[in-house]
């Protein structure tokens, strides 16, 4: 945003360089019109897509008029994600201090134990949740902090934007060509693969919260954050998943699912919140939901299922709207039983049936052992992708460290009447190694550019190689035999009197 935008004003002093992310575009005509627009109605409650969302007195899913924010820390310069949330009068600073304290004292510290070492100011930490920092009351607004993941979007742009979809499709073409069933829905049904392995994300994330005597409430398409495996930027082969039913011999990228939103719900509806088990079987149901919109590409939400808003309509009414419900569940359910595994069609008949009591999330997890096998062999297979990655960039550095020394060493004018600096001094291999590596000849004069060369050298001259080579100068009157051993140890010991001269940049003191 400018400097002189006015929705700056809506962001507290203690975070800067604040980048609205929902509606931007449309607020471009008219930046003034800052409180009131919705994050989430348009399923724009991620961290960093903007959607075309208009500048109206919309709420979100939330209930309330529902702002966000890309900002930086004053505190610890790092970004987040900022949510503003206007007129919610019923949250007090009791209310969010009860609500920190409930996350913060649940959360098992032998789950966490892995992952609070690097994130020890956030209240709850698993790989499938988005990190929740904080919640205060500001400008007579409620802020929420979460981590920023960059690159996100929500699974509600991702396969359920048509705009999204036909854009920015994992398959790269539609849905017939690839041998995809033709969805009941307006989205996309995804393959198998992928979605147990979204199912398989979820369950672990919901497992840990259910067992520290927690709730999630905001399994919705609209609050689940997906971005790339091993960052945006992910692209070797280890990052990608198998097609259809894992057989189809096609490839789509390897993908993260988190839920997001956490503690939201608990803040704002405080005062009306039901008990653990009844909001602990609503994430089941709402799981369920999940894999159903998935499979048929049409989004399906706990109140289809359930049938809560019925207390105002005649018995007649509510007769036919319960036809209806079991009708399209039905309809749905003959389209998963069709295109997808027994087993998948299965666990979502026992997660949406609304004649029984879901089961819960330890009974889900038991039954889905070999896919969770699965996931962590892609899991496995991900992080050796990365270690690769890694490696080739610190053998890099080492190669660009060794080259700093040898520029910041050789021929330095300062030193020209010093014995040890001289062309008859100690440093003198130095610049003949330079020559051997980077300034070769052949027999007719002309350069030789030959990278090999280049690459072993340094490595062997990082490695103290007990290898001999031959220095000559640049005239042939002087020939030098020595060892990389050698080299490495002038290279160093030049370097380090250098250091030991050298005076700190004025903008580092």
């Amino acid at each position: 945003m400018e400097p002189n935008d006015p929705r700056h004003k809506a962001v507290p002093s203690s975070f800067c360089r604040a980048y609205c992310l929902d509606g931007l575009d449309d607020q471009k005509d008219n930046p003034s019109n800052l409180i009131g627009r919705t994050g989430y109605s348009s399923g724009n409650n991620n961290n960093f897509k903007n959607s075309n969302t208009t500048l109206t007195n919309k709420r979100s899913s939330f209930g309330y008029p529902t702002s966000l924010f890309r900002v930086t820390s004053t505190s610890d310069g790092k970004l987040y994600a900022l949510r503003r949330i206007d007129s919610a009068g019923c949250v007090s600073h009791k209310i969010i201090q009860n609500v920190l304290n409930m996350w913060m004292n649940n959360s098992r510290s032998d789950d966490m134990h892995h992952c609070n070492h690097n994130h020890r100011s956030s209240l709850f930490q698993h790989p499938g949740v988005v990190a929740w920092h904080k919640c205060f009351i500001s400008q007579r607004a409620v802020f929420f902090v979460h981590q920023f993941h960059v690159g996100a979007v929500t699974l509600k742009e991702r396969f359920f934007d048509p705009n999204h979809v036909n854009n920015n499709s994992i398959r790269g073409s539609n849905v017939a060509d690839l041998g995809l069933p033709l969805n009941p829905g307006p989205g996309v049904p995804l393959p198998e693969s992928l979605i147990w392995s979204c199912f398989t994300q979820l369950v672990s994330a919901i497992s840990v919260i259910h067992r520290s005597k927690l709730a999630v409430r905001t399994l919705q398409l609209n609050h689940i954050l997906v971005t790339r495996d091993g960052g945006p930027s992910a692209t070797s082969s280890s990052s990608y998943i198998s097609g259809m039913n894992g057989n189809s011999g096609l490839l789509f990228p390897k993908l993260r699912f988190r839920i997001n939103c956490l503690g939201i719900v608990d803040i704002l509806e405080y005062e009306t919140r039901k008990s653990l088990d009844d909001l602990q079987m609503e994430d089941m149901r709402s799981l369920g939901c999940l894999i159903l919109s998935m499979t048929t590409g049409t989004e399906v939400t706990i109140n289809d299922i359930t049938l809560r808003n019925i207390n105002s309509i005649s018995p007649s009414q509510e007769h036919q709207q319960q036809q209806r419900a079991m009708g399209m569940l039905n309809h749905y359910s003959d389209f998963v039983r069709q295109h997808y595994s027994r087993e998948l069609h299965s666990l979502m008949e026992t997660l949406v049936n609304p004649n029984v009591v879901p089961p819960v999330i330890e009974d889900v997890a038991r039954s889905m052992t070999t896919r969770i096998m699965e996931e962590l062999d892609g899991a496995h297979s991900c992080m050796d992708g990365m270690n690769g990655a890694l490696a080739g960039l610190y053998e890099s550095g080492r190669a660009l460290r060794l080259m700093l020394k040898l520029a910041f060493v050789n021929e330095r004018p300062e030193f020209g009447i010093d014995k040890n600096w001289s062309e008859s001094g100690d440093c003198y291999i130095l610049k003949l190694f330079r020559d051997f590596v980077f300034h070769q000849a052949d027999g007719a004069g002309r350069p030789v550019i030959d990278l090999g060369h280049v690459v072993s050298s340094l490595n062997k001259l990082d490695a103290a190689d007990e290898e001999k080579i031959v220095l000559a100068s640049r005239d042939g009157k002087n020939i030098l035999v020595v060892s990389y051993a050698d080299v490495a140890r002038c290279l160093e010991k030049c370097y380090q009197e250098l250091c030991s001269n050298s005076v700190l940049h004025p903008a580092l003191t």
